[in-house]
């Protein structure tokens, strides 16, 4: 069993829940094309154009990040594919094309779909 998360209410402590592990790829560095996977952040290598691929069954609340961690993205866009949902409410991939940009995509159910500014 895992261990027992504790809180000191001024008194006594008080179990609150068991911890439990953070997934081991968190964060990742993209330096290939690939399909993402929700609750992760991508540190994408954009030294060359990349496609992600976005999950086939999201549920709703699933996340995901983008990062251009290296800084080209308005030279090698990062290509988000939306692999059947849409992406604010479109049928069109999403392109991420400005240096040093920043993307969180949140899934809203099938009417929207994947949610990003």
């Amino acid at each position: 069993m895992g261990k027992i998360i504790k809180v000191w209410d001024g008194t006594e402590w008080q179990a609150v829940g068991i911890a439990a592990a953070l997934p081991s790829a968190f964060n990742v560095v993209q330096s290939a094309n690939g399909t993402m996977l929700a609750g992760r952040n991508y540190f994408v290598d954009t030294s060359a154009a990349r496609t992600l691929t976005l999950p086939a069954s999201p549920s709703v609340g699933d996340t995901i990040s983008i990062y251009d961690a290296t800084g080209t993205a308005a030279t090698n866009n990062i290509t988000v594919a939306r692999n059947g949902s849409k992406i604010n409410g479109q049928t069109e991939d999403a392109i991420i094309d400005v240096n040093q940009a920043s993307s969180t995509f949140v899934y809203t159910g099938a009417t929207v779909g994947w949610r990003f500014d």
